[in-house]
């Protein structure tokens, strides 16, 4: 592969989130090859027109700029297609909300350039907000991705395990690998305005079972632009939900990375271990606790349901990955 990086930008009608992320990665402090694989999952709303437009009339000399549409609505898809176009090893995924600092692809380069073994490398983030930022906000950062990955940089692999999409950096040659393999998502992450997650974890948990590392490191750090419409318990709620399903499918990578595989007897021991007072417990906070009592209840049922009722979910996608999996 040739070396340098591609920027694999998806976005469902994003028209108007994307001028200030353009002009960070217009800001870019470079040495290396790059360029812009942009992808248009399905909008609506004039997204590639303006996309193209802009990089036109104000993009750089030192990063290309392509477009794409995906007319299959989900990011893996869309991200699919920005790695297939891609034309560099190493691929670094930019959300149509991030606003990365001007060292951030120069520097990724360099650490996935240092090491060969790094299969998925991130950094961290803070908040900036269109409106006023809510009260709880801090509290409930992690779900919105607003965080940092480690406690310090290096290898994550056997901690966080995992990174979450945004600013993350991969090898285009593993993922020719892993398609090579067969390897096909179990998620699709977001499609459209759902709320559907996780892709970006089943991808390191994909990679992890490879034998690659996880790495973080602090200098990588950008902005999330949180929209007004985000920041609402609503709408925290449905992203809550969303990742508590992700968390059931993909509980067949934790396993088989644990050396494991379950029966359906021992998700219902996990659930019948504990006894009827704590069953009345999660009712009462179900009912009359506050917002962070009854969210944590929801995904207790929410997961006593998957592990009593979709045993064959499980078992499924267990055998999706071991077809793909080296035997080795």
């Amino acid at each position: 592969m040739v070396k340098g990086v591609s920027i694999v930008l998806c976005t469902y009608n994003g028209k108007n989130r994307l001028e200030d992320t353009f002009k960070h990665l217009a800001a870019q402090q470079l040495k290396i090859p790059c360029e812009i694989i942009f992808v248009d999952n399905a909008s609506t709303d004039g997204t590639k027109d303006f996309a193209d437009n802009w990089w036109a009339t104000h993009g750089v000399s030192s990063i290309s700029y392509r477009s794409f549409e995906q007319p299959i609505p989900g990011k893996s898809y869309a991200q699919d297609l920005g790695y297939d176009k891609a034309q560099y090893e190493y691929i670094l995924v930019c959300d149509d909300d991030n606003w990365l600092c001007d060292i951030y692809i120069q520097t990724a380069y360099d650490i996935m350039n240092n090491d060969s073994k790094i299969g998925a490398l991130g950094g961290w983030c803070d908040a900036v907000f269109e409106s006023k930022k809510p009260n709880w906000f801090d509290t409930y950062a992690k779900y919105y991705a607003v965080s940092k990955q480690g406690k310090q940089s290096g290898d994550i692999t056997h901690k966080k395990g995992c990174l979450y999409g945004a600013g993350m950096v991969l090898r285009k040659s593993h993922w020719l690998q892993l398609k090579t393999l067969g390897f096909n998502h179990l998620l699709s992450c977001r499609k459209g305005d759902s709320l559907s997650s996780g892709g970006d974890t089943e991808y390191s948990f994909a990679l992890r079972l490879l034998g690659y590392k996880i790495w973080y490191d602090e200098r990588l750090y950008f902005k999330h632009f949180m929209t007004s419409g985000r920041l609402n318990l609503g709408y925290l709620s449905r992203l809550r939900k969303a990742m508590v399903y992700a968390n059931h499918i993909l509980w067949p990578y934790q396993d088989l990375l644990k050396g494991q595989v379950r029966t359906s007897s021992d998700f219902k021991k996990e659930v019948f271990k504990v006894g009827p007072l704590y069953y009345a417990i999660k009712i009462r906070n179900l009912v009359f606790g506050d917002f962070e009592k009854k969210e944590i209840s929801k995904k207790y049922f929410k997961t006593v349901n998957y592990k009593l009722y979709n045993y064959s979910t499980y078992k499924n996608n267990l055998q999706i990955i071991k077809e793909w999996l080296p035997k080795n």
